[in-house]
């Protein structure tokens, strides 16, 4: 007898504690780590009021809240199409409007007692994600106990909640997303199956007894497996896309009910509950079929059909087990013939139905292939896992172990005639998520459910090995063997992480969401609401209105699009309440990649009147400066990179290059753009705003280099022979004339004029139908010479623009300027024109802005209360002969709103004067009128 037992014996009171302790100690235990996950989750939720609104963090989670409101208007129904975006087209609701929303719907009218305020729902939104995030350790906890005990739970549930990974990141309050949503249903299903299977095991169900009706006997079987069938239906109903979770339980059944027949056990028992399962799935899933095609993105065919085709499966796998076994084939001949008849399938749908084929090879290779499209990439969750140290870092020594669990789970299936059923469906689990993590890195919030379970189960299978019970009395070397090895799982998560599990959890809307709310704000009330523009007047397109389910929506006369990149469509909706032509679904790239990269505006409106309707049309623009920044990586984060990526025939290296730059605090990349991205849209627009621009003495110098490797790359130069007055090894060379910058660039082929900042190679022309009129005030860079003006967005809009006609000195170039200023950043700039006149000396240039007139026009009359306004008349110059003499010529006008909006017809009107200046002041190659200010600036 050990002394603690002898002890014991001697404190009846201290024993009947202790066993007390060790029947309910997970209790408390797992309420701490459980309050622990929702405290880490919610603490930072004030940073998310900003003046008192709810400011949600990421893209979807707007739409959510968007698609919940409907929900609560119309509970329980979901919206079945939303034309409030991407015009001129509308679309349906694939991923949201789904479970999530109407499950926070219901509670908030809960909460707001049957009549929620928009506050009230913002909160429960805002709040759901670490809610559901904190219960994700409920069925993980199940899970680990399942196989590993009561400590395996604990240990699962210990390793979810200090683990620092996407999925604390994804349920963190703000990220009102349905990625944690997604993770809490997985698991649910998976955990619903390992319950089916085990029951079926135990109760051992046959064909026969179904056909008897012997009810009592299969009662707990049809339960079980209808239990989790509907688990499974709720996943898919969470995200139509998790059709994934019906391959993985495809495979699962496929491989172990091939193992069973081995082992010389029946497949029927696993194969009933099965086929019950897949069957509950497939029939729960069809009541919320939305389309009648297949596609993983919405309800449709596709997620009953595969599930049925896996419950087909396990009962053609059942019969054909008896089949076999009657007629006494050897057991390796039934998988045999399984996989046979398998890839005779495979081959008969690539030939009968190359479509379908295709369909699943693509999604397949997609989601768990280890390949990514160029597209895919342009998009951060759907980028590859950089390495397998982010799961080091983000879940420690647990990978190690649940590695070493996985392994050894595999192993007893195969080993063992006796393995449960449920240990092989959490190893194949574990191994198609992963997969899907390396592919996708969105998954990765998934992968801590798997890590977590197979951790705790190599606890929990060390503890029984070695017999840690207290029938004979505790012993400290238990006690410290057991603390050793939680320590050994836990304490990784703190010292190897790059930030401990506490830092982890704080967070906030980020800068992008204030930075264009405040631009969207604007937008919303100075621009004309949707079924306005034109007349004037209130919506006519209802924001929470239901709407048949159509291919494409008839927008009305006065009802527009804003056209923006995808990932800030869903704030345009929501914040703007207007329709952006895409949204993050990545619906309308189509149209709006080659809009961004357009290389004149021509080209850039014929790409919209190909899309726009006859009485409704994209009416403004909404940029950000990450759009026009090509340095992908951070802290800049540049887009530009996106739409070149999306659209046909280019890519982002026929807009700018790349250069590595060597310092002690090592290597960072760098970008210089060519004149190709200086003409584009984007480029135009907001660095820009229109206006022509001349190319500047600046001159981007390199060096072309090797790496070890014998890879070549651009680098600052280094070893070349600097001209007088040019120090050595810079990158950016200012020089004091066009011509210095020119002969140095001819004189050095590792060397271009321009390419940073707002600085092009070649003169870019100005717009004639663009024009800025508001923008946030917040500024990504003050500065920052990269950005002369660099308010984070700005809105333009579209506009027929203004005739000026003049008179001037024949055959002459006339240059026209007007001084503007944006009072959201307080900052001026020029929007400059140029035109050539004819033999007599009249010319015609077609303007955006205006400089007068702007209180005539607003939104009561259908039109923008444009906030970007003139301090100066246009101002026009020209150097021409007159009465033989070289003479400047200058002029000004005025032009209305009514103009610019193409309300009043009329042309404005100027006739140049001569004036007396200096000869010979010439740059360029150019004399030059001193006229006003402005007017030299212009030119």
């Amino acid at each position: 007898m050990s002394q603690s037992r002898g002890y014991l014996d001697d404190n009846p009171e201290l024993e009947s504690a202790l066993e007390w302790a060790e029947r309910w100690y997970h209790v408390p235990v797992l309420l701490v780590l459980l309050g622990f996950m929702l405290w880490n989750r919610v603490r930072s939720w004030e940073n998310f009021i900003v003046d008192g609104e709810v400011l949600f963090s990421g893209n979807d989670a707007w739409y959510h809240y968007r698609s919940t409101q409907y929900v609560v208007q119309n509970w329980p129904a979901t919206m079945p199409y939303d034309p409030w975006t991407y015009f001129p087209y509308g679309t349906t609701n694939g991923q949201f409007g789904t479970l999530l929303d109407q499950i926070v719907a219901t509670v908030a009218l809960i909460v707001g007692l049957g009549s929620p305020s928009d506050q009230t729902v913002a909160m429960t939104l805002l709040f759901a994600p670490a809610v559901l995030g904190t219960l994700v350790a409920i069925p993980t906890y199940l899970i680990g106990r399942r196989l590993g005990g009561r400590l395996g739970g604990v240990t699962a549930v210990t390793v979810m909640a200090f683990s620092t990974g996407w999925l604390l990141r994804r349920s963190r309050v703000g990220f009102s997303d349905h990625h944690v949503a997604e993770a809490l249903f997985q698991a649910l299903g998976v955990l619903g199956v390992m319950v089916a299977v085990s029951v079926a095991a135990r109760d051992k169900p046959i064909y026969e007894q179904f056909t008897e009706r012997d009810i009592d006997a299969l009662r707990d079987t049809i339960s079980w497996s209808m239990l989790a069938g509907v688990a499974i239906a709720m996943y898919l109903w969470v995200w139509p896309p998790g059709v994934l979770l019906l391959g993985i339980l495809g495979v699962f059944f496929l491989l172990r009910l091939c193992l069973e027949y081995v082992h010389d056990s029946s497949p029927e028992h696993t194969a009933i509950a099965g086929a019950l399962t897949m069957t509950t799935a497939a029939v729960v899933s069809a009541s919320r079929i939305n389309v009648l095609e297949i596609t993983a993105t919405d309800q449709s065919l596709l997620q009953p059909g595969l599930a049925l085709a896996v419950g087909f499966g396990c009962v053609f796998m059942a019969w054909l087990a008896r089949f076999m076994e009657q007629r006494e084939y050897g057991r390796y001949v039934y998988p045999a013939v399984v996989f046979a008849i398998l890839a005779l399938g495979a081959i008969l749908m690539a030939v009968v139905t190359p479509d379908l084929w295709s369909f699943f090879t693509n999604n397949v290779m997609r989601v768990i292939g280890l390949t990514t499209s160029e597209t895919a990439r342009t998009v951060g969750e759907a980028n590859p896992l950089p390495g397998a140290s982010v799961l080091f870092e983000a879940h420690g020594f647990a990978v190690i172990v649940a590695a070493i669990g996985g392994l050894f789970l595999l192993g007893k299936q195969f080993l063992s005639d006796d393995a449960p059923a449920e240990e092989l469906l959490v190893v194949v689990w574990a191994l198609f998520i992963l997969l899907a993590t390396f592919t996708q890195q969105r998954f990765a919030y998934y992968i801590v459910a798997p890590i977590a379970v197979l951790s705790g189960m190599v606890v929990g299978q060390f503890i029984r090995w070695f017999d840690f019970s207290t029938d004979d009395g505790i012993e400290y070397y238990q006690v410290m063997t057991i603390l050793t090895v939680l320590l050994v799982i836990v304490v990784p998560l703190f010292a190897f992480g790059t930030t401990s599990p506490v830092e982890a959890g704080s967070t906030g809307p980020g800068p992008s969401i204030q930075g264009w709310d405040e631009s969207l704000q604007w937008m919303e009330g100075n621009t004309p609401a949707e079924g306005a523009y034109g007349s004037g007047g209130d919506a006519t397109l209802d924001y929470y209105g239901t709407y048949e389910r159509q291919e494409d929506f008839d927008y009305q006369e006065g009802q527009y699009g804003v056209l923006s990149w995808w990932d800030y469509g869903h704030w345009i909706t929501t914040r703007a309440e207007r329709v952006p032509n895409a949204n993050p679904f990545q619906q309308g790239t189509e149209t709006v990649a080659p809009f961004l990269i357009a290389q004149n505006e021509t080209r850039a409106n014929n790409i919209l009147e190909s899309t726009d309707e006859d009485d409704a049309k994209t009416r403004y623009v909404a940029l950000d400066w990450r759009m026009a920044e090509t340095n992908g990586n951070p802290p800049y984060r540049g887009k530009f990179f996106a739409p070149a990526t999306y659209a046909d025939g280019v890519g982002p290296s026929d807009y700018y290059s790349r250069m590595i730059l060597q310092s002690e605090g090592g290597a960072r990349q760098i970008t210089f753009q060519q004149q190709a991205y200086y003409e584009t849209m984007t480029a135009r627009l907001y660095r820009f705003h229109g206006s022509a621009a001349e190319p500047q003495p600046i001159v981007i110098d390199w060096e072309n280099k090797q790496t070890r490797q014998g890879g070549q790359y651009r680098g600052a130069p280094t070893n070349e022979q600097e001209p007088e007055g040019q120090p050595p090894g810079r990158v950016v060379r200012q020089f004091e004339s066009m011509e210095q910058a020119r002969q140095y660039v001819e004189e050095d082929p590792t060397s271009q004029i321009g390419g940073f900042g707002d600085n092009p190679s070649e003169r870019v022309s100005a717009m004639e139908h663009y024009r800025l009129v508001g923008s946030s005030e917040t500024e990504a860079f003050p500065n920052n010479p990269r950005y002369q003006h660099s308010a984070w967005t700005k809105i333009f809009e579209r506009v027929p623009g203004a005739t000026i006609e003049g008179t001037g000195p024949a055959n002459t170039t006339v240059r026209a300027a007007v001084q503007m200023r944006n009072p959201a950043t307080n900052k001026t700039f020029i929007y400059r024109q140029r035109t050539q006149t004819d033999q007599n000396g009249n010319f015609e240039m077609t303007v955006p802005y205006s400089t007068t007139g702007y209180d005539d026009w607003g939104t009561d009359e259908g039109y923008t209360n444009v906030s970007v306004r003139a301090e100066t008349q246009y101002q026009f110059s020209a150097i021409g002969a007159n009465n033989g003499n070289r003479t400047g010529f200058t002029g000004a006008t005025e032009v209305t709103e009514g103009q610019v909006i193409g309300e009043d017809d009329s042309a404005a009107t100027v006739e140049l004067e001569p004036v007396t200046i200096q000869q010979g002041n010439e740059t360029s190659g150019e004399s030059r009128a001193p006229v006003t200010n402005v007017a030299e600036a212009g030119a």
